[in-house]
């Protein structure tokens, strides 16, 4: 295993510390290190702050593995082996370099059995969302909790248990901890598959359930990010479980050949860090909106801007008011006959404009009256409306123009869903969808009443 040569060991300590730099700036745009507190969780657990500070030592760490490896690489360079130049073997190194190389190894199974607990949880939370059925179970208490528990006990007990028992023999010792990290990590990105083939189904549930614009937007960004992350998941993993078969085993026709070797291993530190900086971004995902102070509008302002629109396409032989109350932004338009549909006279003295869409609340007063026929020739009608604030809305739409002077028009009739509604269908979901943000930082809710402490 010490064919890697020092220009591929060179790409792991620059990627390394270009994404070291990038996670410093990141986490200060993000809340100015505020996340990196002991209580910046939404819960009073320790559940965020594990995962916060196990993502957050991964890099460090991979930092000074990648930047002492490649110091320690070029000091010792290459050598002659019959008609090739190889790197020189760890059991050739000078004895001041060769006692740095063992704790090296620990350093690194250290920070791979922390990187395998932050993507593990992930997946095993992913999962509990997908699962959750009308009893709501809370996360704490789950099997899927229960799982990523007992998998990132195996994986910070049994990497830097590998290095320690393959200890003896250097060469096969980094071959081990690449097998061993491989597989996991490589077993882990498949089992994620399963998540991206259920996520469209569970994106078009919470919004038929009327979740919030803001999470919908959110998870489908999560969504798209980890189809990303999956890919170079596998180009991370999938070179080291090759190189770590070719290290246990065989002639080593891999390892023996210098491009092959730095090929694979190239390959793998450029999958590892991309992945880990989409990681970045879904564990600590930012906000450019609240970032830069910005608030949508609020309704009263659409409903005046969309009642003077209304307005301004009147008629310029209506001399009269058609409508004296604000008229709401309409949500929703059917251009279908509706079977309850009533008919209305409504004047219709020039070609239809657009614009004049008439909106109206149901149920409301509607009251006629004509003008004086001494003042006004045309004999327009006009109508007052006076809403009343109960039950749902409805919109109504103007239908086709007719160019008769007065004519009978046909209104079609949608009902808009309520608030009342909205909210019952939200309360379908669960709290951890409707207030999601980041699947390390998870809201404190009740807990079913079974009896059971809290995990964390």
């Amino acid at each position: 295993m010490s064919t890697g040569s020092p220009t591929a060991y060179l790409l792991w300590a620059i990627l390394a510390v270009m994404f070291q730099i990038f996670l410093l700036v990141h986490l200060w745009c993000y809340d100015k290190f505020k996340c990196v507190l002991w209580n910046s969780g939404r819960q009073p657990g320790a559940f965020k702050r594990v995962m916060t500070y196990c993502y957050l030592a991964t890099i460090p760490a991979l930092v000074f593995f990648g930047v002492a490896m490649t110091d320690l690489k070029f000091k010792e360079g290459y050598m002659v082996y019959g008609q090739d130049i190889i790197p020189k073997p760890y059991e050739l190194w000078r004895p001041e370099h060769r006692h740095w190389v063992l704790p090296l190894f620990f350093v690194f199974s250290g920070a791979w059995a922390l990187e395998i607990v932050t993507h593990l949880e992930e997946l095993s939370f992913w999962i509990f969302l997908l699962r959750q059925g009308p009893a709501r179970r809370d996360w704490f208490t789950s099997s899927e909790f229960r799982a990523w528990y007992l998998g990132s006990v195996a994986a910070i007990i049994g990497l830097p248990l590998v290095t320690l028992v393959s200890r003896t023999n250097l060469e096969t010792c980094e071959a081990w901890i690449f097998l061993v990290g491989s597989c996991a990590s490589t077993a882990t990105t498949i089992v994620f598959l399963y998540v991206l083939w259920l996520f469209p189904g569970f994106l078009r549930h919470i919004k038929s359930q009327g979740a919030e614009i803001e999470v919908v937007v959110r998870l489908a960004t999560f969504y798209q990010l980890n189809l990303i992350r999956v890919w170079f998941r596998f180009v991370f993993t999938l070179p080291l479980l090759i190189v770590a078969i070719d290290g246990v085993q065989g002639s080593h026709p891999i390892l023996m050949n210098p491009f092959s070797s730095d090929f694979l291993l190239m390959l793998a530190a450029i999958g590892c860090f991309v992945s880990s900086a989409i990681t970045l971004l879904i564990f600590f995902p930012r906000s450019l909106a609240k970032e830069e102070h910005y608030s949508p509008l609020p309704r009263s302002s659409e409903h005046a801007v969309s009642s003077k629109i209304v307005g301004g396409h009147r008629c310029p032989r209506c001399r009269s008011r058609a409508f004296t109350a604000p008229v709401p932004a309409p949500l929703s338009e059917s251009h279908a006959p509706s079977t309850t549909g009533s008919y209305f006279p409504f004047p219709n003295p020039e070609p239809y404009s657009p614009g004049s869409e008439i909106l109206l609340d149901a149920p409301s007063l509607y009251r006629s009256r004509t003008r004086d026929r001494r003042k006004d020739r045309d004999d327009d009608t006009g109508v007052e409306v006076q809403t009343l604030e109960v039950g749902p809305r409805e919109v109504i739409t103007r239908p086709p123009p007719s160019y008769r002077r007065h004519s009978s028009v046909m209104l079609t009739i949608s009902r808009r869903p309520s608030q009342q509604d909205i909210q019952t269908n939200q309360s379908n979901l669960h709290p951890y969808v409707t207030t999601f943000t980041s699947p390390i930082d998870l809201p404190d809710v009740d807990v079913p009443d079974d009896d059971l402490p809290r995990a964390i």
